[in-house]
């Protein structure tokens, strides 16, 4: 029984270990957790706004302190207007203070990019995404 017990307590703390590991990565930019909504792109940023929930009309992500990432975003291969919105769960990790790995799906299976923290204040989220060969090597310092 005492094992049992051990093994448990164990388990727990390893498994808030790593959220704890998450958070603190993110150092001074621990306050992207919360629900984004799209505001404007403008040439590569896309600039987004705090919000109390997703709106269903644009685009948008939640980043959860216990490292799932909602992503509302295009339901279908077909992007021109109107466009058909859906929530898409997936995971997000910190590399850095200002750049995170996300895993999340899409209308066609699962997808992987990071996001780059251009900055970040209160109510308004400025990023970039990484796709591909601008991928950050998380071996590499930035």
């Amino acid at each position: 029984m005492k094992r049992l017990v051990f093994l448990i307590v164990v388990v727990l703390l390893v498994s808030c270990e790593k959220d704890l590991m998450n958070m603190e990565a993110l150092g001074s930019n621990v306050g992207i957790v919360g629900t984004w909504v799209e505001n404007e792109y403008k040439g590569d940023t896309l600039f987004l706004q705090r919000s109390g929930q997703m709106d269903i009309e644009k685009y948008g992500f939640t980043i959860n302190d216990d490292g799932t990432f909602l992503e509302h975003k295009n339901a279908s291969f077909c992007g021109t207007p109107p466009i058909t919105y859906d929530r898409f769960d997936g995971t997000w990790e910190a590399v850095s203070d200002s750049l995170l790995d996300i895993t999340v799906a899409y209308w066609g299976g699962v997808m992987t990019y990071q996001m780059r923290i251009v900055s970040l204040d209160a109510e308004e989220l400025a990023i970039r995404y990484l796709y591909t060969e601008d991928r950050v090597d998380a071996l590499r310092p930035n």
